[in-house]
């Protein structure tokens, strides 16, 4: 997305004055824009014969920006919603997308889905059996534990 467009006055305006034969520094001066810009306004002047806005590169967005904003909101304040969910709420607004779009949304505004890690109940039973087995291999040189690691043991 661009910062900044000039007017189409003003695009014209810098055409008519290359047309009367002022150079790029002095259109620059009069109109109080960048000399780049004004080259620019005329490259385009001379390759498209127009200094109508070009349409862009590449496939507009499905959602609008309210929507958009609308389902960022959404997974902020609730962390545990799901993609169905948020989904089925950007249908009721009218945007029907996929949940990958979906996703993909989050993700750039650095929202992600994590699940926890899952650890392991260690009763009592299994500490002392840890523990028995790291006791009576403590003696263990690092070849005997080379062997256990490819299974040569």
């Amino acid at each position: 997305m661009k910062n900044k467009e000039h007017t189409r006055q003003v695009r014209d305006t810098v055409v008519k004055k290359f047309k009367a034969g002022f150079g790029y520094k002095k259109i620059s001066q009069a109109l109080n824009i960048p000399r780049s810009t004004v080259q620019a306004i005329i490259l385009k002047w001379k390759e498209y014969q127009t200094t109508a806005n070009l349409p862009r590169p590449g496939r507009p967005s499905k959602l609008s920006a309210h929507t958009r904003r609308r389902l960022i909101r959404d997974a902020a304040k609730r962390p545990m919603i799901t993609l169905d969910e948020l989904q089925r709420s950007t249908a009721e607004v009218g945007d029907s997308v996929h949940r990958t779009t979906i996703s993909q949304i989050l993700h750039k505004s650095g929202l992600y889905g994590r699940v926890a890690r899952r650890k392991p109940f260690l009763k009592d039973i299994h500490k002392k059996c840890c523990l028995k087995f790291a006791t009576s291999h403590l003696g263990d040189t690092p070849n005997m534990w080379k062997k256990v690691a490819c299974g040569k043991l």
